[in-house]
């Protein structure tokens, strides 16, 4: 091999490199390799060619480029993994090889052969400075209804961030009542760093597959350091923290304290993340009680979320209902105004204390009369 990029990050980062090389679809897929591998070893057990002499001679296929991406490591079988040197370059002569987060035995075994010849590239990760703070804040404001104090905590903890020397993540941890806005605004500040939310959700995490998850099985198997590796922001939202069994709150602490996170398969670099974690606890005391010192301690910033007032409530009802006619038609809009379903809310607003649920609300009224409509003729 000539080359080897090992390409550490979220997908289209690593799309986008593969078009900055000219490399198209042209090249070399893993799959097809391994398929063409199996075929002649199947080939050589039953004796129709000697796999060894084979692949020594004149045989072997000239490949400019091959690509393995990081979903091809979850469909084949260990030895694969272990064997990963060998199956590449039995049949093959690669100039190019190009690897998408690779697990960390494969980088071992490469670098013990080809050393001189791999570089590494890395996603790079939108920043948040001093100098747009001012933007970020009315980017949250657009997407985050009320919650004044709360954003401007978070815009406290991005300031800190652009301003400290060390490159230890920020840890947040959002408080209060759900369908507030936390995970809204959580969605709001990733969205302002050009890529989609990575959102961990801890409630579902009560088993032995949690432990896998946090801590690394198979390399076939979902993990929480190949969700790290694949983030297309600094910013990561891990849901319900309050949630999950206190053992599995050990792994944060080289996360926060060394902005690294290691498991069975992968090393993961989260220099400068933000981590924001939601929970429902009403009070320090509380936080305390149940996440444990340890971890409190390392959290930046605690930052409360309260219930929306009606008028607040009011702002939730128009964005809501402009969301849902930006898609539908002339007619269709005419049939909700005509309806006043929009003010039907204001006057029932005090009933809904949950954003996302007075939300659903609104856009299943609208299509539940748009449907009548349709089939009844009403």
């Amino acid at each position: 091999m000539t080359n080897i990029f090992i390409f550490i990050g979220a997908k289209q980062d690593f799309n986008n490199f593969l078009l900055e090389k000219d490399v198209d679809d042209s090249a070399l897929k893993f799959l097809d390799l391994i398929r063409q591998y199996n075929e002649l070893i199947r080939a050589s057990s039953v004796g129709f060619l000697d796999a060894d002499n084979f692949f020594t001679t004149s045989n072997r296929g000239e490949v400019e480029n091959c690509v393995v991406r990081s979903s091809d490591y979850s469909s084949v079988l260990e030895h694969v993994v272990t064997n990963f040197t060998q199956i590449i370059t039995m049949a093959h002569d690669i100039d190019n090889l190009y690897l998408h987060n690779p697990p960390k035995r494969i980088i071992e075994t490469l670098e013990s052969e080809y050393h001189s010849k791999i570089e590494f590239r890395y996603s790079e990760y939108e920043e948040i400075n001093k100098g747009n703070l001012k933007d970020v804040s009315n980017h949250l404001n657009s997407f985050v209804v009320g919650q004044i104090d709360a954003k401007r905590k978070v815009l406290s903890g991005l300031y800190r961030l652009s301003n400290k020397k060390d490159t230890k993540p920020i840890v947040m941890l959002f408080q209060g009542p759900s369908g507030v806005g936390k995970t809204e605004l959580a969605k709001a500040l990733s969205n302002y760093l050009g890529g989609s939310l990575l959102r961990i959700q801890f409630s579902m995490m009560q088993t032995n597959e949690a432990a896998n998850y946090i801590f690394g099985d198979q390399h076939s198997k979902s993990s929480f350091a190949k969700d790290l590796l694949q983030r297309e922001s600094n910013i990561v939202l891990i849901d319900e923290f309050d949630k999950v069994h206190p053992n599995f709150y050990n792994a944060f602490y080289e996360i926060f304290d060394e902005a690294k996170f290691t498991d069975l398969n992968y090393t993961v670099d989260v220099k400068n993340c933000i981590f924001i974690l939601t929970s429902n606890f009403k009070n320090q005391k509380e936080t305390i009680e149940k996440i444990g010192m340890p971890i409190y301690s390392r959290i930046s910033a605690s930052i409360h979320f309260d219930e929306l007032n009606d008028f607040e409530k009011k702002e939730v009802i128009l964005k809501s209902f402009e969301d849902v006619i930006s898609s539908l038609s002339i007619e269709e809009v005419k049939v909700v105004e005509n309806l006043k379903m929009k003010n039907w809310f204001f006057e029932n607003v005090a009933e809904y204390n949950n954003i996302r649920l007075l939300k659903s609300k609104i856009e299943e009224s609208v299509y539940d009369v748009l449907t009548s409509r349709l089939l009844d003729g009403e």
